[in-house]
């Protein structure tokens, strides 16, 4: 797999964020939905102003792990207020696993997101740390064969 390993600032976010259920597998059909949702209700065009990339953000706390429940956002970089129906969310400090994502999604990165979980992390030296797994589009057209996105994966060595 093509990645790297990047230690990156805390930074923030803005953005929408709704609760998926991951049981069976429901999320990977529900968060392309929000995805349609929030461009065509204008959420994205919004972002666009505060922001120069995409981040579908991927964050469990222990009461939804229980649940196999999951925070989904899709929001900016962004160092400012709160605006109009959005909140902030704040991503701290890690090491992250980095990986290129590569083909028309939402087929490419659900692909990728398995290889990660079922190949790289059970056989590299790196262990799944604490925080928000992250996704970084750029904004261009998603139904290109030959678009790039990337994952983030928050690590720590083994």
């Amino acid at each position: 797999m093509d990645y790297k390993i990047v230690s990156h600032d805390r930074f923030q976010v803005i953005g929408v964020k709704k609760v998926f259920s991951y049981d069976q597998g429901k999320n990977l059909e529900d968060i392309p939905k929000f995805w349609d949702e929030v461009h065509i209700n204008g959420t994205i065009e919004q972002l666009g102003k505060l922001g120069t990339s995409y981040m579908g953000i991927c964050s469990v706390s222990k009461e939804q792990e229980a649940n196999q429940e999951m925070d989904y956002w899709i929001a900016t970089e962004y160092n400012g207020q709160n605006a109009d129906g959005m909140e902030i969310f704040e991503v701290s400090a890690q090491q992250w696993a980095i990986f290129k994502s590569v083909g028309a999604l939402p087929e490419a990165i659900q692909a990728t997101w398995q290889q990660i979980f079922s190949k790289w992390l059970p056989e590299s030296d790196y262990v799944h740390a604490n925080g928000p797994e992250i996704e970084v589009y750029d904004g261009s057209d998603t139904t290109k064969s030959d678009f790039t996105c990337e994952v983030w994966i928050p690590v720590t060595k083994k």
